[in-house]
């Protein structure tokens, strides 16, 4: 079976949801309401393909003149004057009766300028929406509009031309049109953009309707106009990402990653798996940031490259943090084993942040992650649970392919009455293990406790130890014997619940 001949947008991302490109020749219909990012769309269609697959284009305008699209190109980094001097685009200010003139005469100029420079896209901005307006189609007004559509299609087709047009949809609600676009049914390509509104909050998204010869990745994905750059499409976190993604697994049964905390791999056999998934659950002042910047401090240590991603504090309050126990996290960030990325979590776009975080994991190739924290997610995104999971769900596979131990912090009050280890989420079956720190009460004062709860393809032996922080030096595990003047934690019933109760320790019986 031959190739198929696709047209590449150019346009970071674009691509990748469809699957390569657009099928050449297709006429692409690009619809949305003002502001919604049409004419950026089209305007970088034409400058890519000129600029970096040498194709030529034309850029065709009906009401923005040619030195604002200029103007506004120069705002990304794209020179069109410069292009159209070295015969590569051509920009043409007409109407639209004049275009149909055009596109219906055999010698129309229009189309002998195309084939002077040897053109293989154009751009047209902008259409009206041409509706039917009678229920059948058959009124004057919907048949003439049938017509100057398809005299349109018709003339691109003829020359071989892939042609974006821009199509105006104010207040752009496609599942109410009682009478559909006219363009919708000739088109080869159908794409939306969007405005979406949540919570004060504006975001922009991308819609790929259909598209005539090729597969392409369904649904709405999440883009940005960014400036210097252009479009910026990241597809949403939902959408698989391949097949060797989807079945990877922590499948490497004897290679350990030590957890750096002194005590802790006794309890968790030696380290995790390389691949696994750990889930540190636990009040606000536990210590699970400190547990993360000894796993990474160790990955330091054997020159094993580690990142921390985090939405609680930025790259200087954790070098910050890291120095009162005794991590020098700056110097570690110098030789390049170490990366600290931080995003804001007010309006995070989620699909842009987890291009963000794949994009850090594939080029920094780290063995050691940590996401600092869960709970910080779930209150970003809101009431959607499922957003949520699914979210967590690609985190988890994409670890698993690039094989590196993931550390995830999630602050959870309920570990106090055990209703739940991981909160409203139900996130606890895609993790390997769960350690929970909770604070004890004994007497007149708390002391830190700690239980394995959980260690997938692991034994696990289910009991509670005592930790402290100790500044300077982080958090250690104390070995079941205390000093004396505290009773360890085996004197005591129900540590995790909160509500310790002393016992009796019998003397051992000799027969």
């Amino acid at each position: 079976m031959a190739e198929q001949d696709l047209v590449r947008t150019g346009v970071p991302g674009l691509d990748g949801i469809l699957n390569g490109g657009i099928p050449r020749g297709n006429v692409i219909v690009v619809e949305g309401p003002a502001g919604s990012g049409k004419t950026t769309l089209g305007l970088e269609f034409v400058y890519r393909g000129a600029r970096e697959f040498n194709e030529p284009g034309v850029i065709v305008l009906f009401e923005v003149s040619p030195s604002k699209i200029v103007r506004d190109a120069g705002r990304f980094g794209w020179d069109l004057l410069e292009l159209e001097r070295q015969g590569k685009v051509k920009i043409i200010f007409t109407t639209r009766s004049v275009l149909q003139q055009e596109l219906q005469q055999s010698d129309s100029l229009l189309l002998a300028e195309a084939a002077r420079i040897g053109a293989r896209r154009m751009f047209i901005d902008s259409l009206p929406p041409l509706r039917i307006d009678g229920p059948t189609g058959e009124d004057g007004n919907g048949a003439a509009a049938r017509e100057m559509f398809h005299t349109l299609v018709q003339g691109l087709h003829r020359e071989n031309l892939t042609a974006l047009l821009a199509v105006e949809l104010p207040g752009l609600e496609r599942a109410r049109h009682a009478s559909p676009p006219i363009e919708e049914f000739v088109a080869d390509t159908i794409i939306v953009v969007r405005i979406v509104e949540a919570q004060r909050a504006a975001t922009r998204s991308i819609e790929i309707v259909k598209s005539r010869g090729h597969d392409f990745q369904m649904g709405n994905h999440s883009f940005r106009i960014v400036d210097g750059r252009g479009l910026e499409v990241y597809k949403r976190v939902q959408a698989p990402r391949g097949w060797s993604r989807e079945m990877a697994a922590a499948y490497d049964p004897t290679t350990r990653v030590p957890t750096g905390v002194p005590g802790l791999d006794d309890l968790v056999n030696g380290g995790y798996f390389l691949g696994s998934t750990t889930l540190v659950v636990g009040v606000s002042g536990v210590g699970k940031s400190v547990m993360a910047l000894q796993f990474i401090a160790e990955g330091a240590r054997r020159s094993e490259r580690s990142l921390i991603m985090s939405l609680d504090e930025t790259p200087a309050q954790i070098t910050r943090n890291a120095g009162t126990i005794g991590i020098d996290l700056e110097k570690e960030i110098a030789r390049d084993v170490v990366s600290v990325q931080y995003d804001a979590p007010q309006e995070i776009e989620i699909d842009r942040h987890f291009a963000q975080i794949e994009h850090i994991v594939e080029e920094f190739q780290p063995k050691r992650v940590v996401i600092d924290s869960l709970s910080t997610y779930g209150s970003a995104l809101g009431s959607s649970r499922r957003l949520f999971r699914d979210f967590f769900h690609a985190l988890v596979v994409l670890m698993k392919e690039h094989q590196v131990a993931a550390v995830y912090n999630h602050e959870n009050p309920e570990i106090l009455g055990m209703s739940s280890m991981a909160g409203e989420y139900g996130m606890s079956s895609l993790v390997d293990n769960i350690l929970l720190l909770n604070w004890v009460e004994l007497s007149d004062e708390f002391r830190l406790a700690l239980t394995v709860a959980k260690m997938r393809a692991n034994p696990t032996r289910r009991m509670t130890s005592e930790c402290e922080v100790v500044n300077g030096l982080g958090m250690r595990i104390l070995p079941r014997q205390v000093p004396p003047a505290a009773l360890p934690f085996s004197a005591y019933y129900s540590l995790v619940s909160r509500s310790p109760e002393r016992h009796t320790m019998r003397p051992a019986v000799h027969e």
